[in-house]
């Protein structure tokens, strides 16, 4: 009986010849075959997909906390101070959600009021970090300036001269500040130092129009007294 290794059927005959024929000794019909380099090509497949089949996966999980501290700075190099301020905001931020009325979302503004009053009672900072997240200036040509430490927190200049009458947030060239911001840019890494300004409400001026505003995503005003890049 013939070996199937060594033997196959022709197509237009159906008569045995063997693997090696190029042509059907019956009827003369041409034989395909496989060469060497297509059994070779197919062996190269196979490797490949097993290959592939085996290879680890290169996903990388993404931390949580890299969500509420700015991921250009480890947690480390941010002044201890500045992680209290982010930790109380965000505290009443979400317990803000779970308020039932406007006297309970009132009453939560009056505790963070008195939490930020003993984490940073002088109302200053120093060497704080963050990313630049607004930086242009008004029609006379004065800096406006926001740097976000957080998710939904920034620290910022007013944004137009007539808020900013009594304030004087806003950054002046002439002043050395105006300077160092000059070459920085949207999302660098910056150290910063400066003042918050007095407020009733909320310990330190915040330039939301709302309560939720103010408690969800707070906009603190501050003077500038340096801004650097973090190299």
């Amino acid at each position: 009986m013939a070996s199937e290794s060594l033997f196959k059927n022709c197509k237009s005959c159906g008569k045995s010849v063997s693997q090696s024929a190029s042509k059907c000794p019956y009827c003369g019909a041409k034989l395909k075959k496989l060469s060497v380099i297509h059994w070779i090509g197919i062996g190269l497949v196979v490797l490949i997909i097993i290959g592939i089949a085996n290879a680890p996966s290169n996903s990388k999980s993404t931390s949580v906390a890299s969500t509420s501290i700015t991921p250009s700075n480890s947690v480390s190099a941010i002044p201890q101070v500045e992680q209290q301020f982010i930790a109380v905001l965000n505290q009443y931020a979400g317990e803000f959600g779970n308020a039932a009325n406007e006297l309970q979302q009132s009453a939560l503004r009056d505790k963070r009021r008195d939490a930020l009053g003993q984490t940073i009672g002088s109302r200053r900072i120093d060497s704080w970090r963050g990313t630049i997240a607004e930086l242009k200036t008004n029609t006379d040509g004065k800096a406006i300036l926001s740097i976000r430490i957080a998710t939904d927190i920034e620290i910022k200049t007013w944004n137009n001269a007539l808020s900013d009458i009594t304030s004087g947030t806003l950054i002046e060239k002439w002043n050395p500040v105006y300077n160092s911001l000059i070459n920085l840019k949207l999302g660098d890494a910056v150290e910063f130092s400066g003042s918050f300004l007095p407020s009733e409400n909320d310990y330190l001026q915040e330039s939301s129009l709302t309560i939720m505003g103010s408690i969800t995503q707070p906009e603190f005003l501050c003077k500038f007294s340096s801004v650097n890049a973090i190299q």
